[in-house]
């Protein structure tokens, strides 16, 4: 339902741009374009750019001087697959975001994407996993939708008496096991305090089996492998049960 990522200051610019769809040819072929009008961003009003503010608030503070700190975190929350309406959505994200920005700090938040355009190209494969073709013999395709999500950038401030600034960058110090470990549970009560619509949906089956906050790539490859076993489960069904196999079909 929710997995963080952190990034390196190299990386920063590059994720604010794609959050905001100003990467021309994206690599990223989730993205279907016709569909971007539909985004829309929560992102506080500071007068400058999100990069800009980003390094504004990042020479506020403590920084240690490597390549690899990871100065910049990042909130992605899959909207619950009940709610459908997109004023219902709309909520929910707008909840999330307080939620999020109260957890660490109106001041260190970078940009909130809300994101409706992304899905996934898929070869469309016949129930024994073959490739389905059309008339010309090419691979026929389809565009499997993905759910609206939220991006929630900030840098992830802690505490720091050893310095001047008072605070430091430390993506460690912030996201703690303890913090990610409770984040739905306390995610879900924030919203559901509010009769927020979606509340329930935070912790699903998956969560409670996880244990833990998934990075997107993670998740992603758990979602393949997820798919390659339902396949499977049918094939070994219909093996099972020949007499639902329908007519006509070959094999």
């Amino acid at each position: 339902m929710a997995s963080i990522e952190k990034f390196t200051d190299s990386a920063v610019v590059n994720q604010i741009r794609h959050c905001n769809r100003l990467i021309q040819n994206d690599r990223n072929k989730d993205i279907d374009p016709s569909r971007s009008h539909m985004n829309y961003s929560l992102t506080p009003e500071r007068g400058m750019g999100e990069y800009e503010y980003y390094k504004k608030r990042k020479n506020e503070l403590y920084c240690y001087r490597r390549a690899d700190v990871k100065t910049m975190a990042g909130w992605i929350v899959t909207a619950p697959a009940e709610l459908v309406a997109r004023e219902q959505i709309r909520a929910f994200f707008e909840r999330t975001a307080e939620f999020l920005t109260q957890r660490y700090g109106s001041e260190n938040v970078i940009s909130i994407s809300c994101h409706f355009d992304e899905g996934k190209i898929e070869k469309v494969k016949d129930r024994w996993g073959g490739y389905v073709k059309d008339e010309n013999g090419n691979i026929k395709k389809e565009l499997v939708l993905g759910r609206p999500h939220l991006h929630f950038l900030f840098i992830p401030v802690a505490k720091d008496k050893k310095h001047k600034q008072g605070y430091k960058i430390c993506a460690n110090d912030v996201l703690t096991k303890k913090d990610l470990q409770h984040f739905h549970a306390d995610l879900r009560k924030y919203l559901k305090d509010r009769n927020c619509p979606g509340a329930d949906g935070v912790i699903n089956g998956k969560t409670k089996e996880q244990g833990r906050n998934y990075t997107v790539a993670e998740l992603k490859e758990r979602y393949e492998m997820e798919k390659e076993m339902e396949r499977l489960r049918k094939i070994e069904h219909e093996f099972t049960h020949p007499h639902t196999i329908e007519r006509g079909s070959s094999w």
